[in-house]
């Protein structure tokens, strides 16, 4: 029973790490691809998770299901489009934990993995992946959302998110303690993972 816990805490560390980096590695490769070194400058155009793993927000994952790896930096001013390169670079964390999640389910409908190891590994990058989208899409600063947000609707709409800088996270926490909001995010996440699963298994059996 102890092997046991210890390997799936093992392989829920190496998803979550995964997770992650794909996430932030996928802001800094938009980031760059819309004109802005910066990314690259420190040394975040990479997918090496020693570069983007912030150890408390891997640990909050565990715990509080809710965690964060080191923001990417960026300097939008260097942007083509400043405001399409905003919403894209801000939109590529979720939509690449969105595609990881995808990705993981056909892997596991198309092979039907019988080893209890790969298929709780690949479990946990479905879950994780998702709920690191449906998080992140929230327009609370520093959220990805919030961003996205802010570009998509501009005026007073953009001034109340920038207002709330500073307060996000907080009220972020508060609002997870608040059991009615957890329902509302777990039913999101869970519906995100059925969807995830009816596309893949859609994909497989073609």
């Amino acid at each position: 029973m102890f092997s046991y816990n210890v390997a799936t805490f093992i392989l829920t560390a190496i998803a979550i790490i995964i997770s992650l980096s794909v996430h932030e590695f996928s802001h800094a490769l938009v980031s760059t691809a819309h004109g802005d070194e910066t990314p690259s400058f420190y040394g975040r155009l990479t997918i090496n998770p020693f570069a983007h793993i912030d150890l408390m927000g891997m640990i909050s994952l565990f715990i509080f299901k809710f965690g964060w790896a080191k923001p990417v930096p960026i300097n939008p001013n260097n942007y083509k489009n400043r405001r399409i390169g905003i919403i894209l670079t801000s939109a590529a964390g979720p939509l690449s934990n969105l595609v990881l999640a995808f990705f993981s389910a056909a892997v596991y409908f198309a092979f039907e993995p019988t080893s209890e190891s790969i298929v709780y590994f690949l479990r946990d990058l479905i879950v994780i992946n998702s709920g690191l989208a449906v998080f992140n899409i929230l327009p609370l600063p520093p959220l990805d959302g919030s961003k996205i947000f802010a570009e998509v609707f501009r005026g007073k709409a953009a001034e109340f998110i920038y207002s709330m800088e500073g307060k996000g996270t907080f009220i972020l926490f508060l609002l997870l303690m608040f059991s009615p909001f957890q329902r509302f995010i777990s039913t999101i996440i869970n519906l995100t993972i059925g969807g995830i699963i009816a596309l893949a298994i859609q994909l497989v059996s073609r």
